[in-house]
């Protein structure tokens, strides 16, 4: 393992050997003029998602490490600069490579952790957590249903924005498609079979968590009651094993989908101030 010189502040890149591979991560140094607060392992969204929220991960996580915190980001396998093609990827060792990166922070007696997940990362985040005990979580817009996801995912499609005569029409006849073929490329993301499965197996709502903080930031976008009441039922769920959800409407709907790098600044704000305030 080529581990960083931690020589603070400032931000390290390295790589991870881990299996198969190698795994590109950032490690953020906290603060040494601030007391310690612990450490913040970083969960990135899905395909295309990653790429256009890199400035506004580390835009964030620059502040949680002037805030004291340690932040490591890291490129699960096949995504971003890690080894390994995006068709490759596989759930179980995007949870493997999560398993290692917190390892690797508590190796460094950085302190307790936060999981902090965006997008499909939340869910990943949330998957996670019983095997790395987090002492909170921070999801950032998480998908609580894998199959919602991949079906926004698949919506992406060029045959469905626009579609050739007897093609598919419907994310059922593209799931039709990947099923006889093994793969399917969608907005120059190929996935197979054995990752699509995995995702739509994973459901928030049926997921044990330790004893944690769940700290859950969202858009409301056009229906702010029923998002609240969705992560009403979650806290439920989620109580019976001590878990404490605290659920945060931000105003607007950010375009996940669109082009371009999206940075959300009102998300950004309320994290940092959040953050700033809550006891280690």
């Amino acid at each position: 393992m080529n581990a960083p010189l931690l020589t603070t502040p400032r931000v390290e890149p390295f790589f991870f050997d881990a299996e198969p591979g190698t795994r590109f991560s950032l490690y953020h140094a906290p603060n040494p003029q601030v007391a310690p607060r612990g450490a913040i392992l970083y969960v990135h969204p899905f395909a295309d998602e990653l790429t256009r929220t890199r400035r506004m991960a580390a835009l964030q996580s620059r502040a949680f490490a002037e805030l004291g915190f340690a932040v490591l980001q890291i490129d699960l396998f096949g995504c971003g600069d890690s080894c390994g093609e995006f068709s490759a990827g596989r759930w179980h060792l995007w949870r493997d490579d999560l398993v290692l990166a917190a390892n690797w922070l508590a190796e460094r007696d950085t302190g307790p952790l936060t999981l902090w997940g965006l997008r499909l990362g939340g869910l990943l985040a949330l998957d996670v957590a019983a095997q790395v005990r987090p002492r909170r979580l921070l999801l950032w817009q998480p998908w609580m249903s894998g199959r919602a996801c991949i079906n926004g995912f698949l919506r992406l499609s060029e045959q469905l924005r626009d579609p050739a005569p007897g093609a598919p029409r419907s994310t059922s006849a593209l799931r039709a498609q990947l099923a006889v073929h093994g793969a399917i490329e969608v907005a120059g993301f190929e996935v197979a079979v054995p990752l699509v499965k995995a995702i739509d197996a994973c459901d928030a709502a049926q997921l044990t968590l330790p004893p944690c903080d769940i700290h859950w930031l969202a858009y409301a976008g056009s229906a702010p009651a029923r998002a609240a009441a969705n992560a009403a039922r979650m806290q439920q769920r989620w109580a019976a094993g001590g878990a404490q959800l605290h659920y945060y409407q931000l105003d607007g709907a950010p375009d996940w989908s669109g082009a371009g790098h999206l940075d959300c600044p009102e998300l950004r704000a309320a994290t940092a101030s959040l953050f700033a305030g809550e006891p280690t």
